[in-house]
């Protein structure tokens, strides 16, 4: 389908974010990713929804990449431009695969929060568990912008929001280090157990690879759209 855009916000030189008109029709499960284009360019790449299932627009967060196939003309879109989504929807970041109850626990890294976003904007998700908890790790300061309002104001109260920067010293409120690092001093780990707590992972390669090690030693199992865990991972791309 083709989709007029509504808003384009630029975060950095190489973070932004795109949001399209919706149509009634159109239904997605939080967590989901779909593929998305520019018309008559017959590329499309894997973007995470960042919207709320409930939400009368679309909206994807993307990096800007000055050679790839997309994002390099992406990148230059405006208000009125046209974007075209596919309308199968996909991803093993849902409901459907994880376990309910007790403690949820989303781990990102860089545009890997993209899907937590969209999780976050789902009423349900603060009715399934007992509390959210929100572990995002970048670069740079600069790279939480886009989100990091929205998490903070959204995991107040009995929910709690972990940002932390790995490559320059952070600004307050927010931890230095990767989140591998954290756990392994025991900052968050000591707290995470499979009989209490649900675990969904969404990043780099290496990111993604390090936590499921960490979590199938402690005992979780991941699911899949065959059987649900207390654990589950995005495969079908990286961010």
């Amino acid at each position: 389908m083709i989709l007029s855009i509504t808003e384009v916000e630029h975060y950095t030189d190489a973070l932004f974010r795109i949001r399209t008109e919706r149509p009634p029709s159109f239904r997605f499960t939080a967590g989901e990713f779909t593929m998305i284009g520019l018309p008559d360019t017959n590329i499309t790449r894997a973007y995470s929804f960042t919207s709320g299932p409930g939400d009368d627009y679309l909206e994807f967060y993307s990096i800007k990449v000055p050679d790839g196939p997309l994002t390099s003309k992406l990148q230059h879109i405006s208000v009125g431009d046209e974007l075209e989504v596919k309308e199968r929807t996909s991803g093993t970041l849902t409901m459907a695969n994880i376990e309910l109850g007790g403690n949820l626990w989303l781990f990102a890294t860089g545009t890997g929060i993209a899907p937590f976003v969209s999780i976050l904007r789902d009423p349900d998700t603060y009715n399934n568990f007992n509390t959210v908890n929100v572990a995002w790790s970048v670069r740079t300061n600069d790279e939480l912008l886009a989100y990091h309002s929205f998490l903070q104001e959204m995991l107040g109260g009995f929910h709690n929001y972990y940002p932390t920067v790995t490559q320059e010293t952070p600004i307050k409120g927010v931890l230095g280090g990767r989140i591998q690092e954290h756990i392994a001093n025991d900052e968050y780990w000591k707290f995470i157990r499979p009989d209490s707590d649900k675990i969904m992972i969404c990043g780099s390669m290496d990111f993604n690879k390090d936590m499921k090690n960490l979590f199938v030693d402690t005992g979780f199992t991941e699911g899949s759209k065959r059987s649900a865990g207390n654990f589950v991972q995005e495969k079908a791309f990286v961010g």
